[in-house]
């Protein structure tokens, strides 16, 4: 299954600039992350008051999906949110099947490890793992 990236950080201006990728092994996400501008993203962060950050979707957004959101808030950590959808439900809301994770601040590995299970597991997998 790809996954598509959808990330923001500043190139030359203080504005931020989204980017998009389809991803199709975990190696590429690894990439994203690891050239992603950290220090100057934080720094700029501080001084502007907004930021950018990760979204990792599997799936179809409109229908059955699953997404880990990574926000960076300090060198090499960021708050990681995981949310599943396997049935959208009518009006979003009777029937529905899903599930929303927030790990809290964690590592960039850590988040990595995470993110890792949108390439290698299905979304029933995920959902059936996260489910309270």
């Amino acid at each position: 299954m790809s996954v598509k990236v959808y990330y923001q950080h500043r190139e030359q201006g203080p504005e931020l600039v989204n980017h998009e990728r389809e991803l199709h092994h975990f190696g590429d996400a690894c990439e994203v992350i690891d050239h992603y501008p950290w220090a100057r993203e934080l720094e700029l962060f501080e001084e502007h008051g907004e930021g950018g950050g990760f979204f990792f979707l599997a799936g179809d957004e409109n229908s059955r999906y699953a997404s880990y959101q990574f926000t960076p808030l300090e060198a090499g950590k960021g708050l990681l949110d995981l949310e599943i959808v396997l049935k959208p439900g009518v009006l979003g809301l009777f029937g529905r099947q899903a599930v929303s994770v927030s790990f809290e601040l964690v590592s960039i590995d850590e988040a990595k490890a995470q993110i890792k299970k949108l390439f290698d597991r299905s979304l029933e997998t995920l959902y059936s793992q996260h489910k309270k």
